[in-house]
């Protein structure tokens, strides 16, 4: 292959990609979770200030986020890093859900 075969594959394969918009996206992805976690740690707290309790299912949804957009990182890249990290936050996911399930049944051990 010639260079000019090489440029016209490159093209051809990346038609409809925008590698600036992706980079863009990726960044507003990154900005949304860190806000939301900052928001749930605020709201965690003013809620124990103010009422001394935890409301667990918001912290259910925010490991809802954080575990799928680690899931869908460990699935493209397969590295061990981003399986583990997969794991960690699903079982966060998993636990915050169970004790918010718990306490909107007043299941108490």
């Amino acid at each position: 292959m010639n260079k000019e075969e090489i440029l016209a594959k490159s093209r051809k394969e990346n038609k409809g990609h925008d590698v600036a918009e992706a980079d863009k996206a990726r960044s507003a992805a990154k900005f949304a979770i860190t806000a939301s976690l900052t928001f749930t740690a605020l709201w965690t707290m003013l809620s124990f200030i103010a009422a001394h309790r935890v409301n667990f299912a918001v912290i259910a949804a925010e490991f809802c986020m954080v575990f799928s957009m680690q899931l869908y990182s460990a699935l493209k890249s397969r590295k061990l890093a981003d399986v583990f990290l997969a794991l960690l936050s699903g079982s966060a996911f998993i636990m915050m859900t169970a004790i918010a399930i718990c306490e909107l049944l007043n299941i108490r051990p």
